[in-house]
């Protein structure tokens, strides 16, 4: 009797490694990863367009008239987490998104340099567009892109809106479980795939109130992420960052201080990743301008996202004001 069970359960061991085998090995083939062309015909709705800039290829939401906001994405994003707030601004505004690479529909052949790379990127299409004083919005590693930014080119800065901010590498946080076992099968086995229920919980864990989270933002995060070779790039970028700023002692510290332009950072105040305890040290950094700080009691890591009603009209009331400022 005993060893017909031991059979049994070894014969179901047996099943269950060949199917856990098998799915391993069609996720290594690129079986479950979406073309780009599916997920370009899907999320490169109108107003998208494609501009070409040197060798690289940007993904570009162009709407509205007016003083020109530009507004940089986050790690892992791309420019779809400002829908709400560009629908908003665009009424007064001239509002550009932009996919950055390696994210998104936006597409660079060359190897990544991190995020100098990315300011680099933007300056030629800044002269390329023939823009000139500009609002630049940032969420996340968009933040530190557009300090970078700023404090390179005052000239054409008109003000900063960050929501978080990284001016060093981030503190290691604990990640909930199953996004934590998907990782380490990414990293280990399947690294060119991670699956929907991956993004589903580690935006959960991102939301300050995670039923704010919908469907369809799961969706475009699965989407742009598994376009066939994303994975690879995102790896190349990140090593880059920490070479070119998060190995520095003061991270883009420095750069920090020689801004100065009026400065808006919106924080929610139950970020896992970036915590709200970090906020007094950035506003510190910059030494040489004002910062305005608004928080939010029970969000996450993406005001814009969570709560787009609230932080985007915090975000056009403080762009409003900077422009009549300018006026007198």
């Amino acid at each position: 009797m005993i060893k017909r069970i031991l059979k049994w359960v070894s014969g179901i061991l047996i099943v269950v490694f060949l199917i856990c085998a098998g799915l391993i090995a069609s996720m290594r083939a690129g079986w479950w990863n979406p073309t780009y062309d599916y997920v370009q015909q899907k999320h490169a709705i109108a107003p998208s367009k494609f501009v070409k800039v040197g060798d690289t290829t940007l993904h570009v939401r162009d709407e509205g008239e007016g003083p020109v906001i530009i507004m940089l994405h986050s790690s892992m994003t791309n420019l779809r987490i400002y829908d709400d707030w560009a629908n908003l601004l665009k009424t007064d505004y001239r509002v550009i998104r932009i996919d950055w690479p390696p994210y998104g529909l936006s597409n660079d052949p060359k190897p990544s340099i991190g995020m100098p790379g990315i300011v680099a990127l933007l300056e030629k299409f800044v002269e390329q567009e023939e823009l000139e004083k500009f609002t630049l919005v940032g969420s996340s590693s968009g933040s530190t892109i557009s300090v970078l930014y700023a404090a390179s080119h005052p000239e054409q800065v008109r003000a900063l809106a960050l929501s978080t901010l990284p001016l060093s590498a981030p503190p290691t946080t604990k990640r909930p479980i199953i996004a934590s076992v998907s990782r380490y099968i990414h990293q280990n086995w399947v690294p060119n795939y991670l699956p929907r229920f991956y993004y589903q919980s580690s935006l959960s864990w991102l939301y300050g109130v995670p039923s704010r989270l919908k469907p369809e933002t799961v969706t475009w995060y699965y989407e742009t992420n598994n376009i066939p070779g994303k994975f690879a790039q995102v790896n190349q970028y990140y090593q880059a960052n920490v070479k070119a700023i998060w190995s520095k002692t003061k991270g883009a510290g420095n750069e920090a201080a020689q801004v100065r332009v009026p400065i808006l950072l919106q924080w929610g105040d139950v970020d896992p990743v970036l915590p709200i305890n970090l906020v007094s040290g950035a506003v510190a950094e910059f030494k040489n301008t004002e910062v305005k700080v608004i928080h939010y009691p029970d969000v996450g890591h993406y005001p814009m996202l969570e709560l787009p009603d609230e932080t985007g009209k915090d975000l056009k009331d403080y762009i409003d004001q900077v422009h009549a400022k300018e006026l007198l």
